[in-house]
């Protein structure tokens, strides 16, 4: 019988890390965005609720929806920093600059406040074309 003590297996620094995953799932609180867009397109202008239980209805589902779209930006966001921590501790030559969480905190607010996503959606494309070409995943 050994003795020794097996370390548990690490993946190697080489390996690329899943948390790319997260960031790839900005275009959510876009779709969220465009739907609430469409939804609200006929009735809101128009000021024709068919009665309060309808209005209050509209309220509550556009608040759950901008809930939903925050908390997929908070993802967004959580899992760029991750993310860009595991690549800078990685053995590959890319070290992003810390500056990209910006464009996941914009993206964040864009969950209120859509007009931000014209400029967060490109530097979010952009990062995840960029670690594609750099690191391997994801592979375009």
């Amino acid at each position: 019988m050994s003795s020794a003590v097996h370390e548990p297996s690490q993946p190697s620094a080489r390996t690329p890390s899943p948390w790319w995953y997260g960031v790839a799932l900005f275009p959510i609180s876009v779709l969220l965005g465009v739907l609430m867009f469409l939804g609200g397109w006929g009735i809101v202008p128009t000021g024709r609720f068919a009665s309060e239980a309808m209005m209050l209805s509209f309220f509550a589902i556009v608040i759950i929806v901008d809930l939903i779209g925050l908390l997929v930006g908070l993802l967004v966001t959580v899992s760029l920093g991750i993310d860009l921590y595991a690549v800078r501790q990685s053995a590959v030559s890319w070290r992003p600059s810390w500056l990209w969480v910006a464009a996941g905190l914009i993206h964040f607010v864009g969950g209120v406040f859509s007009p931000l996503f014209v400029v967060s959606v490109p530097l979010l494309s952009y990062y995840l074309y960029r670690r594609g070409k750099r690191v391997g995943a994801p592979s375009f």
